[in-house]
């Protein structure tokens, strides 16, 4: 597995995937993403911020798009664009480590974008990922670092895409559990988490939020279809935007604006059995230590249904 890459390299360099014999688990080594840029320590390191590639104007900073939504007819690379897709100038993996630009302004979190503006945001989520497994990556993995305290390291915000050689750890341990607990009880697992939430459910519509009761973060929420869907390359994206927007209102208002990782989970690209596509919001309140690190399990001091009242409370009605 190691120097895993695959084809349609943007970029020339990129980390190796390896697999540690041990453990099981896997590590991408990629010493050329420390070079990578960083606004959010700028001012205290140099004294001021250099140009954010992501700010319109400065689309020479990044590699040439991968796919924009912007006017008929307005020329690539160029200003006037609403979302861009660039390929990572500092790649996890060569070719498969996308960035998604939300929006030209350089303030604008997904909750500031209103639901149309979000939902537009998602449906390039999704065409990225069609575009991922329908090249050849086994699954995709989207991920949004807010906060340096959530790994960002520039401040206009963006989604990151990674497209895998192999189903990542995390997907597959899901993916056994939905399997067992079909073959044990019939159904989906995450279908029977929403319906037993009961104090935990944060929002009940079309898309369900709720604390789980095993939950690795304080104030973690988890946003899923009520109607069961294995696969967000074909869902109805419009009711996530809103309960979407709504969750990070409620999860920025509970936490005091901690810093912030959203990733959302799909069906891989050849799914066999079970699943069910969901997205996770983990406030970072703590860090992670030793017993984490060491045993691989979480240890948090908020009580799941404490949270759940806690988001209630900030869930915007509008």
């Amino acid at each position: 597995m190691r120097g895993a890459t695959t084809s349609g390299d943007h970029s020339t360099f990129g980390g190796e995937l390896r697999r540690n014999p041990v453990s099981g688990r896997l590590t991408i080594v990629a010493p050329e993403r420390a070079a990578r840029p960083s606004d959010l320590h700028a001012a205290e390191v140099a004294g001021a911020a250099g140009p954010c590639p992501f700010c319109a104007g400065n689309e020479g900073l990044t590699p040439p798009e991968t796919e924009a939504v912007r006017p008929r007819g307005s020329a690539p690379d160029a200003p006037g664009w609403r979302i861009r897709v660039v390929p990572n100038k500092y790649p996890a993996l060569a070719g498969r480590h996308e960035v998604i630009v939300h929006s030209p302004q350089h303030d604008a979190e997904l909750e500031d974008l209103g639901d149309d503006g979000l939902l537009e945001v998602l449906e390039v989520w999704r065409r990225r990922i069609a575009a991922q497994m329908g090249t050849g990556a086994a699954a995709a993995t989207l991920i949004v670092n807010r906060g340096p305290g959530a790994g960002a390291s520039l401040e206009h915000p963006h989604a990151q895409l990674f497209g895998t050689p192999v189903v990542p750890p995390l997907l597959l341990d899901e993916l056994l559990e939905f399997e067992r607990f079909s073959n044990r009880f019939g159904g989906c697992v995450l279908c029977a988490e929403i319906d037993g939430a009961g104090e935990r459910l944060v929002h009940d519509g079309d898309v369900a939020a709720w604390v789980p009761a095993a939950t690795r973060f304080p104030g973690e929420v988890w946003l899923a279809p009520k109607a069961h869907e294995p696969d967000v390359r074909s869902a109805d994206l419009r009711p996530l935007a809103g309960a979407l927007r709504r969750a990070l209102v409620a999860v920025d208002t509970a936490t005091g604006g901690a810093p912030l990782n959203l990733w959302l989970h799909t069906a891989p690209a050849e799914l066999r059995g079970v699943f069910h596509w969901h997205v996770e919001l983990a406030p970072r309140l703590s860090s992670i230590a030793g017993l984490e690190l060491g045993a691989d399990i979480a240890l948090v001091t908020v009580d799941p249904e404490a949270a759940a009242e806690a988001l209630r409370a900030a869930w915007p009605q509008g």
